[in-house]
């Protein structure tokens, strides 16, 4: 009986440890010294919520940066989330599985160079970098579209610019676009 107690005692305290007080203790020290990640890293644009910082966008109009190449279609497709569910992924393609191999042939054709995250998928499915390689591909499409010049859209690019996660320097669709918008006055 002592043994059943005491069994109880341990398992009723391990509820409240792990399941009530870690959890809230995370959460206090999550809102307090680091708000602004711990609710999604969220961009707002005249008190709007655009978008966040850590998730990738479908950008498709012409005056914008695209991002990569998503499986899941950043989870903007109705039907897949219907019935899926919001997901992330990729499909995995081998460099030669035919609808890559479309992919690189199209973009050769308009950029001649074709940077590698123009036309894979990254694992999420949901990355919201792009290199400045890949970037710098779509300024004569953007400038045109915007009445801008090459220059300026390189050099915001230059000025969005990061460190990359493995060694190319990164920029943030959203936050180019965003940027773009303000240029261009909208």
């Amino acid at each position: 009986m002592k043994t059943i107690r005491s069994s109880i005692g341990l398992v009723v305290m391990t509820m409240i440890l792990c399941g009530l007080i870690f959890p809230l203790a995370v959460t206090a020290v999550g809102q307090t010294l680091f708000h602004h990640q711990a609710n999604g890293s969220l961009v707002t644009q005249n008190n709007q919520i655009v978008g966040s910082e850590l998730i990738g966008q479908q950008w498709d109009e012409p005056q914008y940066f695209h991002g990569r190449v998503s499986a899941v279609k950043y989870n903007m497709d109705a039907a897949m989330i219907k019935g899926n569910g919001v997901a992330s992924g990729s499909h995995n393609y081998s460099n030669g599985h035919p609808e890559l191999q479309q992919r690189v042939a199209a973009l050769k054709q308009i950029n001649g160079h074709t940077p590698i995250d123009a036309v894979t998928e990254s694992g999420s499915g949901l990355d919201p970098d792009i290199t400045v390689d890949n970037a710098k591909q779509q300024v004569a499409r953007i400038a045109e579209h915007r009445n801008l010049s090459t220059e300026q859209i390189n050099q915001l690019i230059s000025n969005q610019a990061h460190q990359g996660t493995l060694y190319d320097d990164d920029v943030n669709v959203l936050a180019l676009n965003l940027a773009l918008d303000r240029m261009s006055g909208h």
